[in-house]
């Protein structure tokens, strides 16, 4: 028998609906797969934009997923894309037994992110900030309460982790985007991409110097009140673009400014992990 979705457990008919179709159509291609699920991302940390948030979810199966199991997400996933193409849903699914360890690098589960489904080690949703902020915000739509599944929570691994993802990861996106606006044609970039870029490494910075996770918006207030005053017009028009949506393009001009905000983190965290050191 599938768990019905208690309409109390959600703000909006937008994210009800959509995990409810989810459900069905999961449970009609492969019965009895997905045990639990849970609902992490900026809808548990009551930061959802209806159409501009992706639904980020953690499903769980009783054991780590086959390939048979994973061509029968295939379908789900292709039925699901042509009932509901909006909003997308998100996440790794994971075995009971992956939850009550260190989150493992290189885990084989399925994961999926915009339009693909993978089956592989790629998943960069496991890792130890997921962890904590399942562990701590989950919302529950089928199985026990996340805070009861005893997920481990290592506060020192989660700052080393935030540390290390800042200075590989961002440092390359702020690499990147410095190279693609020096180039000689007029450089245009999506209104996403700004807003990640401006917000995003505030969320790891926040992160590295509390051991708490934060959403976007979150992050934006905090950056308000750490930030230099010079970042601020930059981190307001980031929050600005989100709540409208994050449609449309900004220029390159818009894109440097918030690889400022990118550098700023990064030195920020690296002159703390000196100080300790």
């Amino acid at each position: 028998m599938r768990l019905k979705v208690p309409a109390s457990t959600f703000q909006t008919m937008t994210v009800e609906s959509a995990l409810t179709t989810y459900l069905d159509v999961v449970d009609s291609v492969a019965p009895d797969l997905v045990e639990g699920l849970y609902v992490v991302g900026s809808y548990a940390l009551n930061d959802w934009i209806d159409g501009a948030s992706d639904i980020d979810i953690v499903a769980v199966t009783a054991e780590p997923a086959t390939d048979t199991d994973f061509e029968l997400l295939q379908r789900a996933h292709a039925t699901l894309t042509e009932l509901q193409p909006k909003p997308d849903i998100n996440g790794p699914y994971l075995a009971w037994g992956d939850l009550v360890i260190e989150p493992a690098t290189g885990l084989h589960r399925p994961w999926k992110l915009a339009n693909e489904l993978h089956h592989d080690g790629d998943c960069f949703e496991i890792n130890p900030v997921v962890w904590y902020s399942f562990a701590k915000y989950g919302v529950a739509v089928r199985g026990p309460h996340a805070y009861s599944l005893g997920i481990p929570i290592d506060t020192e691994a989660r700052i080393r982790w935030v540390v290390g993802n800042l200075q590989s990861y961002w440092s390359d996106v702020a690499r990147q985007v410095e190279e693609a606006c020096e180039r000689s044609e007029p450089a245009n970039f999506e209104s996403a991409a700004f807003v990640w870029c401006a917000l995003g490494p505030l969320r790891l910075h926040y992160t590295a110097f509390t051991g708490d996770v934060t959403s976007k918006r979150g992050a934006a207030e905090y950056g308000l009140r750490v930030a230099p005053l010079a970042l601020h017009p930059v981190i307001r028009s980031a929050m600005t673009q989100r709540a409208a949506g994050q449609i449309g393009q900004v220029g390159a001009n818009d894109m440097r400014l918030a690889t400022a905000v990118i550098r700023w983190c990064i030195q920020e965290v690296t002159d703390a992990v000196s100080k300790t050191a």
